[in-house]
């Protein structure tokens, strides 16, 4: 029988090639309690990650090419599980950010993180859920992946297949399957800290 190209091969370079394009713009968090995710939201030290991840008024930031800074916590909003950071350093290498409402259920969705404090760790899933979901005893809109996350994924995008960030990985509600928040109530949350350029696609309020 001969042998042509595997079935898979353009997935699957597709899939890497948009996995070391999305490290680049993520960071790992460090705290006396472990380590969390983060991504880096605007070129000029702007970073995301989960209210749960950061303690106090500062962090330790390690960016994909071995630095470590400090970051300054610009904001919190624990309801919806967020904070955002900046940290003293411009022209970083900002992620892609697309609208999430745009997502329906069962497109390929993607994660990176730091679970277990290994470095850039990737995930692929699926959207199982899209819109508002009653947790915690509030209804809340949030991003439903079907896809295994670990301790330490906390704060780390969530990608669509285009490598666009559709929201930021909240919790995990049980094995393979995990919460996220979505882009828009992330760019809502950060928009009066961020520059006014940013970010390219316009929200709906």
């Amino acid at each position: 029988m001969r042998m042509g190209i595997p079935l898979f091969a353009p997935l699957e370079e597709e899939t890497t090639q948009l996995v070391s394009s999305l490290q680049r713009s993520v960071v790992q968090i460090v705290t006396s309690r472990g380590h969390g995710s983060g991504v880096i939201w605007h070129r000029a030290g702007f970073i995301v990650t989960n209210d749960h991840v950061v303690e106090g008024k500062q962090a330790v930031v390690e960016m994909q090419d071995g630095r470590r800074l400090t970051a300054n916590v610009m904001a919190r909003d624990a309801q919806n599980d967020l904070a955002l950071l900046r940290v003293n350093a411009g022209d970083l290498p900002a992620a892609e950010i697309a609208d999430a409402r745009s997502l329906r259920v069962g497109e390929l969705i993607l994660a990176i993180g730091n679970p277990f404090g290994v470095i850039g760790n990737a995930t692929l899933g699926i959207v199982s859920g899209n819109g508002g979901l009653w947790l915690g005893g509030s209804r809340r809109e949030l991003l439903q992946a079907d896809l295994e996350l670990a301790p330490g994924n906390s704060g780390g995008p969530l990608a669509d297949m285009a490598g666009r960030v559709v929201g930021v990985a909240s919790m995990i509600v049980s094995p393979g399957i995990a919460v996220a928040v979505p882009s828009h109530v992330v760019q809502r949350f950060a928009a009066r800290w961020l520059p006014p350029e940013a970010p390219a696609w316009e929200i709906r309020l």
